[in-house]
């Protein structure tokens, strides 16, 4: 993500600097499923250097900080109180990305077969999809509520599927050999079940927009 220099954030609007925020939020979550593949790919060094940017950036910060100085003056269509609420489940992202990403950083994993790769492969491209959606929705309920509320339902029904291909990798990794397993096995189901936190997280906060979308949408 491009760095804006303080002249240009001072004239951003909070619309806007919830959108670069977001953005900003967005890149690094994308940086951090985009590491995981990798690790399938058993691409170690890309696996490292992705997750170790997730740790290390800092890149939203200053916008963070342009953000809170500038929202106790502004008129909003939304109350501020929702606005912070909004921005706080924005970083949420960000925590739980860095979390995920130190967890991963302890240990080298090697997953069993090409069978295991190929479903949690399928499970990133729907966590990678509902993250862009969500987004999307984001930057879309200052302008178009009626949009933000839909893209948010399209997340929702996403997690939902994402959840019956959670079970079946549980199954599959429950089902091997336990001679080959031990922190493996541990390393995988909670890499599983990280990878379903983050999802529980982005849907939730779908559901937030779309309970501000409902609130809002009375008053057009």
């Amino acid at each position: 993500m491009q760095e804006i220099d303080e002249k240009e954030l001072n004239k951003l609007s909070i619309d806007k600097l919830t959108h670069l925020f977001m953005d900003a939020i967005n890149q690094q979550n994308i940086v951090l499923i985009e590491g995981i593949e990798f690790l399938v790919q058993e691409n170690f060094d890309n696996f490292e250097k992705n997750l170790r940017y997730v740790i290390d950036t800092d890149a939203e910060v200053r916008i963070k900080k342009k953000f809170e100085s500038k929202i106790f003056k502004s008129k909003l269509m939304f109350s501020k109180a929702d606005r912070l609420k909004l921005f706080t489940r924005i970083n949420e992202i960000k925590n739980i990305g860095e979390f995920i990403a130190n967890k991963m950083l302890l240990y080298r994993v090697v997953f069993p077969d090409e069978n295991f790769k190929s479903q949690i492969q399928d499970v990133l491209k729907s966590l990678k999809s509902i993250s862009n959606n969500l987004s999307t929705a984001v930057k879309s309920i200052g302008s178009d509520l009626s949009k933000a509320h839909d893209i948010c339902e399209e997340v929702k029904d996403e997690r939902r599927r994402m959840r019956e291909k959670e079970w079946q990798l549980l199954n599959r990794l429950y089902n091997y050999d336990m001679d080959y397993l031990s922190r493996t096995f541990i390393y995988l189901k909670e890499l599983v079940e990280d990878i379903m936190m983050l999802a529980d997280h982005i849907k939730t906060f779908a559901e937030s927009i779309q309970f501000l979308a409902t609130k809002y949408l009375v008053y057009d």
